[in-house]
């Protein structure tokens, strides 16, 4: 659920040590939380198939150069930058911020809306398979699933 939440902020403040990743396919299962659509809308259809086909991990570095991340900073600078932040665009006049927002953001509810009820039936159907039983199993063993795809 982490980066689901993180793809529907306004801004992605990271540690070069923060890892990003969506590892549905090790679990036999199709991406939740309405990543599908979210991811590609933020850094590319391109990575986003990476990370979404492969389960790559992506560390804050790579997060910054893709665009998954606006700004890393140290872990003793988070807190601060992201108050900081806040507190910048809380200086500007209230309802011109909301309306620049909900213009920037525009279809994005509707978008992870629409991605969440196709991912929940792809889920469901996934989750009656011996490939989800298969990755639940060696995520727990911490192995490399076995998938045979049934």
């Amino acid at each position: 659920a982490g980066l689901g939440l993180a793809l529907v902020a306004d801004f992605r403040i990271a540690t070069p040590e923060a890892r990003f990743v969506a590892n549905f396919v090790a679990l036999g299962l199709h991406p939740g939380f309405g990543i599908s659509a979210v991811l590609e809308r933020v850094i590319g259809r391109q990575r986003a198939a990476l990370m979404l086909l492969t389960g790559r991990r992506i560390r804050g570095e790579e997060a910054e150069r893709w665009g998954l991340v606006d700004q890393l900073v140290s872990a003793d600078a988070l807190e601060a930058t992201a108050l900081a932040l806040a507190h910048e665009i809380a200086a500007g006049a209230p309802l011109a911020v909301a309306s620049t927002r909900r213009t920037l953001r525009g279809d994005l509810r509707a978008l992870v809306e629409a991605a969440t009820d196709h991912e929940l039936a792809e889920q469901a159907k996934l989750m009656q398979t011996e490939d989800f039983a298969e990755g639940v199993r060696a995520v727990t063993e911490r192995r490399p699933g076995r998938f045979v795809g049934r």
